[in-house]
């Protein structure tokens, strides 16, 4: 019990600490956990029969959205995005400009902000989404309805592949088994960083 009431303590001190920043700090927070999403793009393993790379990108996506929140999680990952249209090489492999938004795997970027503004609007506004098992069932949907769903909309326009089983062998089955891991990864430390609602409550 006292090691939950330290972490929790923690969680409350941390999120107390961000929400004192200036927003030039925030700005600054923001840039650094894009620059943490650019290289984790280059955590990269090719699927032979797929365009679509596996990364580790949903993982820093994921940490923006649940450690910045609604506003500074989403525009980090939206900076992510612009930037990297705008030819900053930091998408999978090095790689960057419109052609990368316009390739196979431009849908999937475009999830990773919807995903970030939602999952930092859920942690904000709900301080109960902030617990594993609620937490880890929002990143679950966040990760499988909105970035996938986007991302397999994109690929069989992309392909021309309307056939959905052969677009799900392509754009999703490949990667679960990962996209759980990297879920899993960022449930438990936000679990632990977010303050609980008995905490929050003491601290508002």
């Amino acid at each position: 019990m006292k090691v939950l009431a330290l972490v929790n303590s923690y969680g409350a001190r941390a999120f107390e600490w961000r929400d004192r920043l200036t927003w030039v700090q925030k700005a600054g927070l923001a840039v650094l956990m894009a620059c943490l999403v650019g290289l984790m793009a280059q955590v990269r393993l090719p699927v032979p029969w797929s365009p679509v790379p596996v990364t580790g990108q949903t993982f820093g996506v994921f940490l923006a959205a649940v450690l910045l929140g609604r506003n500074w999680g989403g525009l980090s990952i939206g900076f992510y995005a612009l930037a990297g249209a705008l030819g900053l090489p930091w998408f999978a492999g090095w790689s960057g400009g419109l052609v990368c938004l316009a390739g196979p795997t431009g849908g999937y970027i475009a999830g990773f902000v919807i995903a970030a503004f939602i999952v930092g609007y859920m942690v904000d506004k709900f301080v109960w989404v902030r617990k594993f098992p609620y937490l880890l069932g929002l990143l679950l949907a966040a990760n499988f309805v909105v970035i996938h769903g986007l991302g397999l909309l994109h690929l069989g326009a992309v392909t021309g592949t309307m056939d959905l089983k052969a677009l799900l062998w392509m754009g999703t089955i490949p990667f679960i088994a990962g996209d759980i891991t990297k879920v899993l990864a960022v449930a438990a430390i936000a679990s632990v960083l977010l303050p609980d609602e008995e905490t929050s409550r003491h601290n508002s």
